[in-house]
């Protein structure tokens, strides 16, 4: 039950946050904004809380550093998908270029969000040097990996993918991705992150102190999740089910909401 509770926690924090992103993403662009100060006014009371949170443990500790993470990365989710922070290419893939050039082009898309992901793991990381809680710095850093670990197998090819849920105003991107057999790259990838996860999950149950235990199996949860969200790119699962009701129905005939 003491593992239960971090681990139940952080999957219902993912499931709800990603759906609120998701309905947000979907409203008019007045009520996009406003949401847009919100978050940020949460983000700058994350990073003031992740300062507060240095030497506090327990159980408390692991929990509110977790959620200053997951608060920083629903800014970062939220300034991608509204189209506020995302990179100087916003066109679809030419479809003569291949290899580097095609490389280029996807990086394009989205670099200045990516750039802004490692300033912030930087940042925590500085924040979180010699503090006895760094939960939200790891938290954010293993985010941080497994996103880029999600894109790259976009880029290099998956079996099946959802991209659905990608706004009017990003439909551009679709074109990066490709579709084919999962290869090595996604094999190592997958292998290494639920190898991962079973390592924190394990460190959680033989951890000396509360502190520990709860940090490493939130950790550990979110971790899976990075697992399972990467199966879904090489297994026909209807991972959209997830929050595809929550979304009003599309009109193709609509000009995206910019």
């Amino acid at each position: 039950m003491e593992l239960a509770l971090p681990i139940l926690a952080m999957l219902a924090a993912w499931w709800i946050s990603t759906g609120a992103i998701l309905v947000l993403g979907e409203r008019s662009a007045p009520a996009r904004r406003a949401a847009m100060v919100f978050v940020s006014l949460l983000a700058l009371a994350a990073l003031a809380g992740t300062w507060l949170l240095r030497d506090v443990g327990g159980l408390w500790g692991a929990y509110a550093g977790a959620a200053c993470a997951l608060a920083l990365w629903a800014w970062h989710e939220m300034s991608f998908l509204f189209g506020y922070i995302t990179g100087p290419v916003r066109t679809a893939w030419p479809e003569n270029a291949t290899g580097w050039p095609r490389f280029k082009a996807a990086a394009g898309t989205l670099i200045h969000h990516e750039v802004a992901l490692a300033a912030t793991v930087a940042l925590l990381g500085v924040m979180s040097l010699g503090a006895g809680n760094a939960t939200c710095f790891y938290t954010f850093a293993l985010l941080f990996g497994l996103r880029l670990s999600s894109k790259l197998n976009l880029f290099c090819g998956a079996p099946h993918f959802t991209d659905s849920f990608l706004p009017g105003r990003l439909a551009y991107l679709h074109s990066y991705f490709s579709q084919k057999p999962a290869g090595l790259f996604f094999v190592a990838t997958t292998t290494a992150i639920t190898v991962l996860a079973a390592a924190l999950l394990w460190g959680a149950a033989t951890a000396e102190t509360p502190f520990a235990a709860a940090s490493l199996a939130l950790l550990g949860a979110l971790a899976a999740l990075g697992a399972i969200e990467h199966l879904f790119l090489a297994l026909p699962l209807p991972d959209a089910a997830l929050w595809r009701w929550l979304l009003p129905a599309r009109d193709p005939r609509r000009t995206p909401d910019l």
